[in-house]
């Protein structure tokens, strides 16, 4: 079970430096860099319809939202910039539980409205994979130079645009961990839908919990609430820091004994 986390880890190396070397480099400087935009959800949705979209969805409807921890290079951005955060002095201190935000499904709407009028400046501000691909410009001004001067913002704007972004990534998974990814991201948001009726999820075993508060400590998606035995599964990144850090393995990924039963999922929990 403590393995899902070194998986993770590894997958999210692999995708974020290829999505690096893709925007800020070149295209074609390896097959891999050249993969990461295919199995990003929106450039995916952009060049060849709802493929994409339909894979991403079963897949987190089997196992939520492991897109967020190790494909999407906004979400690896920020563990990084998390990792980080453990020298700075002031800033190294526990999670605690925080109540999910409502204004998400509002950015969410706002978002696909603007996806199909072709509002392309809104998904620079919030969509993840734009996202990097200003900040990424703004250090490789030639690799945006012309999305810049078709959006009619200018290089100038443009590489200002990327360092503002990447300072405000930044203070944000300073400040609030996977705030961005739980309370902004419309990604984020649409795959955290499925909330607790993924085929598995994070369940905390109350028989084995201890209350020692590492799992709730330790959680950057601010979704674990050790009093009442509570993890709310659609702002849960899977990251499976709290796996590892439980000393009872009383918190686990397992088949969802809550969701609602259909003959599939039937087999499924009885191993079929």
């Amino acid at each position: 079970m403590k393995d899902l986390r070194t998986i993770r880890i590894f997958l999210a190396t692999l995708f974020f430096i290829g999505a690096v070397a893709y925007l800020a480099i070149s295209e074609t400087i390896h097959p891999m860099a050249r993969i990461v935009p295919e199995v990003q959800i929106v450039p995916s949705l952009l060049a060849s319809g709802l493929g994409a979209i339909v894979v991403w969805f079963g897949i987190t409807f089997l196992f939520g939202r492991v897109y967020c921890s190790a494909v999407c290079p906004v979400g690896i951005l920020q563990d990084l910039i998390i990792f980080l955060r453990r020298y700075i002095r002031p800033l190294r201190r526990p999670y605690s539980y925080r109540k999910p935000v409502q204004f998400r499904y509002h950015l969410l709407v706002i978002y696909l409205f603007c996806l199909v009028a072709g509002v392309t400046l809104v998904s620079f501000a919030i969509e993840p994979w734009h996202i990097m691909q200003n900040i990424c410009g703004a250090f490789h001004p030639s690799r945006m130079a012309a999305v810049w001067l078709t959006l009619g913002v200018g290089v100038p704007v443009g590489i200002i645009a990327g360092i503002v972004s990447l300072l405000l990534l930044v203070v944000f998974s300073l400040l609030t961990g996977r705030g961005f990814c739980t309370m902004v991201c419309p990604i984020g948001t649409a795959l955290g839908c499925f909330g607790d009726n993924t085929l598995y999820h994070i369940e905390i075993d109350p028989d084995k919990c201890v209350n020692c508060m590492k799992c709730e400590e330790i959680c950057r998606s601010q979704c674990i609430k050790v009093v009442g035995r509570h993890v709310d599964n659609s702002r849960c990144v899977r990251c499976f820091d709290c796996v590892k850090v439980c000393p009872n393995d009383a918190i686990r990924f397992q088949v969802n004994r809550n969701m609602r039963v259909t003959p599939m999922v039937r087999k499924v929990k009885r191993g079929v």
